[in-house]
């Protein structure tokens, strides 16, 4: 859509427009349609806090699918902009104790099987 002129970045802003209004019907379909919600937060927001959430989203992400659930991030309301910060005071107002930062954010459920990527075998990888 957008080579051919139908989506561009001044119609996804414009919150009159078609394209616009479709994109929060997108949006909110996945959250509406989420049987938990589960997030990661950390005491501060240096860089060791985010590796350390970054550490522990694997760790989430294993166990869920180990369980045979899904996880999908929902992550736009922590972006750090502008245009989101209202949105990224409200999530901390509602998951975070005081002082924290909410790293993570996502939806947890059942999602459809998916096969594994593929992959290259290693003797296409050796010199």
């Amino acid at each position: 859509m957008h080579r051919t002129g139908l989506m561009t970045r001044e119609a996804a802003l414009d919150t009159s427009s078609m394209m616009y209004s479709e994109g929060v019907k997108a949006v909110l379909a996945n959250t509406d349609t989420a049987m938990a919600h589960v997030w990661i937060a950390t005491q501060g927001n240096s860089r060791s806090d985010q590796i350390r959430a970054g550490y522990d989203w694997m760790r989430l992400n294993l166990a869920t699918t180990a369980l045979g659930l899904s996880i999908q991030p929902l992550s736009q309301a922590l972006q750090e902009y502008p245009e989101m910060a209202a949105h990224y005071a409200e999530i901390h107002e509602r998951l975070a104790q005081p002082g924290e930062t909410v790293q993570m954010f996502a939806r947890l459920g059942y999602g459809p099987d998916v096969p594994p990527s593929p992959r290259w075998g290693v003797e296409a990888k050796t010199l």
